[in-house]
């Protein structure tokens, strides 16, 4: 079903926030965005987790994942984009999302140094919570991914 203009607006900008949060590493404002039971989980395209190091990236409450990502990503600049996204309203207080994301990340403040690059589909649900919309869940399947080390 299609989703009205105001609610598809407001989302999006919360999926731009996602994104400058997450690259400005104020994981502390992902609270105005997500839901504190929210999910997430983050998937190779062959379907397994990925993993950092000996992590699996699935968090089952947003502290978790703010948690991880404050301390992995605390040494790295890193920068997110995504498109317009798919939406639809699957209910007056729920819509579906699925963005297309590409993101960079190397080490901090160097042009030397691991670079890597991604890409895929966040598969996302946002619930209505009084006159706002928070994310739900999110899971991403990432379908490329390259990383090299730059001297």
């Amino acid at each position: 079903m299609p989703v009205p203009y105001e609610i598809s607006e407001a989302i999006r900008h919360k999926k731009a926030q996602y994104c400058r949060f997450a690259d400005s590493n104020q994981w502390h404002l992902f609270d105005g965005i997500a839901l504190p039971d929210a999910t997430f989980k983050f998937f190779d395209k062959e379907g397994a987790l990925v993993k950092q190091g000996d992590t699996e990236m699935t968090f089952d409450d947003l502290a978790a994942f703010q948690a991880h990502f404050s301390k992995t990503n605390a040494h790295i600049d890193a920068v997110h984009m995504v498109n317009a996204g798919e939406l639809d309203m699957v209910a007056e207080d729920e819509v579906k999302a699925i963005f297309t994301v590409v993101y960079h990340g190397g080490a901090l403040d160097t042009e030397d140094g691991l670079h890597s690059t991604g890409a895929g589909h966040y598969h996302e649900v946002w619930k209505k919570v009084g006159d706002d919309w928070f994310l739900k869940s999110l899971w991403m399947k990432r379908i490329y991914w390259k990383v090299q080390v730059i001297a």
